[in-house]
């Protein structure tokens, strides 16, 4: 009963993250209230949700592309200038849609730190101090990288893919239009994908930890443990291209260095037996 209560705590954070972005966007030039209601009951209206992908994600993709030469000229029209690269609807909901699962997604990563507080209250009486220590040192310490990896997804591997993309699309004289479901399905799938990869640390600690695995098995086995990620992200790779795999690769090859540093001092402190 106690877990219910406190999913449902997260919830309705979920719920309350999602209603405030679909509330209309505050107009301090207009004072006229009665078109803005009307328009909210028609769904005519500016949501805050749009203002959050027109000013913090298409601002951004337009700003990472800015700097490739388009060969075929520019596609689409954004405040009166022209930017290389467009996106469209092809369904008659799409833009409904896209912005449907966009808000779930902000939701989500808003509720994300809500969930891990509640989950943390529920087991804690059920922990021994030894136990306690480690779920807070390592259940934290995962959701800090989760949200790094977020932002460097959102920051440098979401623009990097666009960049390269728009070059060969350009190369080859190609207009480059994405579709709405294309682009967020792809921008969704880099910051998740990039979120658990910075996981990679903390995975290592944790096996570290409970004695599964030893930094001397690390070391020995990372040719090995080095092609089966690199199999498996060409497998599950949001943007499957050669130049992404690489990317995502060479940031794995970080991550699992910093938790094999981290799986060594944590070892060194073990009692040996």
């Amino acid at each position: 009963r106690e877990l219910g209560v406190r999913l449902r705590r997260a919830l309705i954070v979920f719920a309350i993250v999602f209603i405030i972005l679909w509330l209309p966007m505050p107009d301090y030039h207009s004072h006229n209230v009665t078109q803005a209601i009307i328009g909210f009951f028609t769904m005519e209206y500016y949501p805050i949700i749009a203002y959050v992908f027109k000013h913090y994600i298409l601002n951004l993709v337009y700003s990472s592309v800015s700097s490739v030469k388009c060969a075929s000229g520019y596609v689409a029209i954004t405040n009166g200038t022209t930017q290389p690269i467009g996106i469209i609807s092809t369904t008659v909901l799409g833009p409904f849609v896209f912005s449907v699962e966009l808000s779930i997604v902000i939701a989500l990563l808003v509720t994300i730190p809500v969930l891990i507080y509640d989950v943390y209250q529920y087991v804690k009486p059920a922990l021994y101090p030894h136990e306690l220590r480690a779920v807070r040192r390592y259940v934290w310490a995962a959701a800090v990288l989760f949200y790094a990896g977020v932002f460097i997804g959102y920051y440098l591997v979401f623009p990097a893919f666009l960049r390269i993309s728009l070059f060969w699309s350009c190369l080859f004289g190609f207009v480059h239009l994405l579709t709405t479901s294309g682009f967020l399905n792809t921008f969704i799938a880099t910051l998740f994908f990039a979120g658990f990869l910075f996981e990679t640390p903390v995975i290592i600690a944790l096996l570290t930890q409970t004695g599964l695995i030893t930094p001397d098995a690390l070391s020995r086995n990372r040719p090995y443990i080095y092609f089966g990620v690199l199999f498996v992200i060409a497998i599950i790779n949001p943007d499957p291209t050669l130049v992404s795999t690489l990317l995502w690769f060479i940031m794995f090859i970080a991550l699992f260095e910093a938790g094999y540093l981290w799986s060594k001092n944590i070892y060194k402190k073990m009692p040996k037996t």
